[in-house]
């Protein structure tokens, strides 16, 4: 046995001793994580936990010598400068060298009073292998570099008096451990330019009994706490790279070697690579957990990947037991966090409960105030109140189960989480919150008519993410109901407006078929969707088909109200309709049914696309055309020349411009009948990239002809299109004229 290391003879001795490696955490007072990590020699045993393995499994005292000579024989021989790491590096850290560089940056630059970083994020083990790594790669900047775990104040506690015994601090053995916290403070205090590693720290708050150290050291915490207080600066860990994430998976499960390059990867094993790393939303404890199962069972990427996807929730809940410093699996981490967010602020659970079934990457905090009521009507008290609603947002965000983007506003929520906290409810519950998840959006996206048109247009824009996930929520559990017919034609009539003309028919079908199933063939809400279909058909020239739609919606509507109760608006867009056609006289009849409702005060909107001939473009060579997805008609003209411009005339009481909005997007001057009346930058200062933005509007002119001129003054300008404004009436027809 002599030449066996000192982790797997700590092992065999408790397995002779018939020692389960749980019965030995609870007497010792550790983690069966931690316990594994020494015992596969990942993590170093100090000699005070080492006695007390050799007191629990009754080892002798020769044996006993020769485990103290293994500890501090040759290869343990102190370094000169102090080094207490209880962990091996990472033979298999993958990536990340931008991330440390700032790391290192940020706490070398932090004055007195700032030297303090605490990196936060999700999981556990990315940000416990960052600070293993940080500690290997950044030794020679300090004069020490000290490590602490600190997942609880008793762990915390413990881990001082270790350390304290390394350093030979006489306080090692003192009863009073704050004594012992004391004089490590004093041991600082007194070696300047130290790094001391305050690892997993629960609660940020906990640290208030522990005297960091002075302003002469550096402190690195890790933590999933993104809210830190006045304690120092705060760094989030985020996802890894695509690129990282499949180096670190085929890496560490052992399928490459640690040099091998992305382009020395065979096409097929990357190719799964990059699926995988997409299940897991590159995080980095997925991966970690998938690059172990992956080496322990030999599956092979392709049997990993189907039965991820077959078997999620099974998968996510599976140990890393090929030992790590880190015991929980991906479920069980976040369980965790669930449990004490659902105790300590019910209300938060609940906002992480629809976040759950949202797009997870655009939650903007006002659609959740304006939604959470109707997710559930408990909840009534954060609609009304931004104050209660901060703190349940702030709640979550401590745990960093949400992230805020301060470049948007909105909320984020990773993938993985929603993965596991729908997986940890049954399938009836999953469909009733999604039935409240439909609801909630419902809600909040409004309905889109031009006499709202600038308070609404920007907040469908802003939320329709959230209706495509409720799209896919309503296919998944075959939602139906009154909410989901309402929001498909909401949803259906914004699609309309960006003129993305299928796929509005294809949700005002299905608001169709849902009204047809709960109500039957005569109700009102049918004609309503008769005449939605109507209107969709003429904008894609199909009149024939469109007009047969609009005489069944009026003749269902007279059934129902009588010859008066047809709808106004209804009856106009037939009338429109049988223009379009040539059929002046019966238009005229129709007009003449109508009657004076408002005729001459109904403000109309009417687009007109770039490649409209009043659009009148400066010199050749300026301008360019594209065909884009998502463009008003998928098309629009684009320039970076300083200079460009532009004119129209246009007929009415007002004009909006429809562009693109980006981060690259520039300046433009804005004038009407020659006189300029606005500067605007198009930029946003966003990640996201909107297409058909309203970047300028004016709806206060007098009616009648005007003419707008843009001239482009820096950066890149692209028009999708223009909007008119106008107060329409009918003007009959010559022979009807009287």
């Amino acid at each position: 046995m002599e030449e066996l290391p000192l982790s797997m003879r700590l092992r065999l001795a408790r397995q002779q001793k018939s020692v389960s490696l749980t019965e030995m955490a609870a007497r010792l007072g550790y983690s069966k994580g931690y316990l594994s990590g020494i015992e596969n020699g990942n993590i170093r045993v100090s000699e005070d936990l080492l006695r007390r393995y050799a007191e629990i499994l009754l080892i002798g005292q020769p044996e006993l010598e020769g485990l103290l000579q293994l500890l501090h024989g040759p290869a343990a021989r102190h370094e000169a400068v102090p080094w207490f790491v209880p962990y091996q590096r990472n033979a298999f850290f993958t990536g990340r060298d931008f991330l440390l560089g700032e790391v290192h940056e940020r706490l070398q630059t932090g004055g007195p009073g700032s030297r303090l970083l605490a990196i936060t994020g999700l999981g556990g083990i990315g940000k416990t292998q960052i600070a293993i790594e940080y500690a290997y790669r950044y030794r020679q900047h300090y004069q020490a570099v000290l490590w602490l775990n600190a997942d609880s104040p008793e762990t915390l506690l413990q881990s001082c008096v270790e350390l304290a015994g390394h350093l030979a601090l006489p306080e090692y053995g003192a009863r009073d451990r704050q004594a012992t916290v004391r004089a490590l403070h004093q041991w600082f205090k007194e070696h300047p330019r130290c790094l001391l590693i305050l690892d997993n720290v629960d609660n940020p708050a906990d640290l208030h009994f522990f005297q960091l150290p002075p302003d002469n050291s550096y402190t690195l915490i890790t933590t999933r706490h993104q809210v830190i207080g006045p304690l120092g600066q705060s760094f989030e860990l985020l996802e890894m790279s695509p690129d990282e994430s499949i180096q670190l998976l085929l890496r560490r499960a052992q399928m490459i070697a640690p040099t091998t390059a992305l382009a020395q990867i065979p096409e097929a094993m990357l190719t799964l690579a990059y699926e995988i790393a997409r299940e897991l939303a590159y995080l980095p404890l997925a991966l970690n957990q998938a690059a172990s199962y992956l080496e322990e069972t030999g599956c092979g990427l392709a049997s990993y990947l189907k039965l991820f996807q077959e078997h999620r929730a099974d998968v996510l809940r599976e140990l890393d037991t090929v030992a790590s410093n880190y015991q929980f699996s991906v479920a069980t981490t976040w369980k965790l966090s669930f449990e004490r967010i659902q105790q300590a602020q019910p209300a938060s659970s609940q906002i992480l409960y629809l976040c759950a079934f949202l797009n997870p990457d655009r939650i903007y905090e006002e659609f959740v105030q304006q939604s959470i009521a109707h997710f559930n009507p408990e909840l009534a008290a954060l609609e009304e109140n931004p104050l209660l609603l901060h703190r349940a947002i702030g709640e979550l965000r401590k745990y960093s189960l949400i992230r805020t983007q301060p470049d948007s506003g909105a909320l984020s929520i990773h993938r993985l989480v929603q993965a596991v906290i729908q997986d940890s409810m049954d399938e009836e519950t999953r469909r009733s919150y999604a039935q409240r998840t439909v609801q909630a959006v419902n809600h909040a996206f409004p309905l889109v008519t031009v006499a709202r048109w600038h308070e609404t247009w920007s907040r469908c824009q802003r939320y329709y993410a959230q209706v495509e996930a409720c799209l896919k929520l309503m296919d998944r559990y075959q939602l139906a109901g009154a909410e989901v017919s309402l929001l498909l034609n909401k949803a259906g009539h914004y699609l309309r407006e960006r003129t993305q003309y299928r796929l509005a028919q294809q949700l005002y079908q299905r608001a169709l078929d849902i009204d047809r199933q709960l109500y039957g063939d005569e109700h009102i809400s049918i004609a309503s969707d008769l005449g939605n279909l109507a209107q969709i058909y003429e904008d894609q020239l199909q009149l024939e088909r469109a007009e047969q739609l609009y005489r069944q919606a009026i003749s269902l509507q007279e059934k129902i109200s009588g010859t008066t109760g047809v709808e106004v608006s209804l009856l106009k867009r037939y009338a429109h309709l049988l223009q379009k056609t040539e059929r002046a006289q019966e238009a005229d009849q129709w007009w003449q049914r109508i009657g004076p409702h408002d005729a001459d005060h109904t403000l109309t909107r009417e687009v007109i696309n770039d490649n409209d001939p009043r659009i009148i473009y400066n010199e050749e060579g300026h301008w360019t055309t594209r065909q884009h997805a998502g463009d008003f008609n998928n098309d629009a003209h684009f320039t970076e020349t300083p200079g460009a411009s532009f004119q129209c005339q246009f007929t009415g009481v007002g004009i909006e411009i429809i562009s693109d909005t980006t981060v690259h997007t520039g300046e433009i001057e804005i004038s009407i009948d020659d006189s300029c009346i606005h500067t605007t930058n198009t930029a946003r200062f966003s990640v996201e990239k909107y297409t058909q933005t309203i970047v300028f509007s004016h709806t206060n002119l007098s009616p009648g002809p005007h003419t707008l001129k843009v001239v482009v003054l820096k950066g890149s300008f692209v028009l999708d299109a223009l909007a008119v404004f106008s107060f329409n009436g009918h003007l009959p027809s010559e022979d009807n004229q009287g």
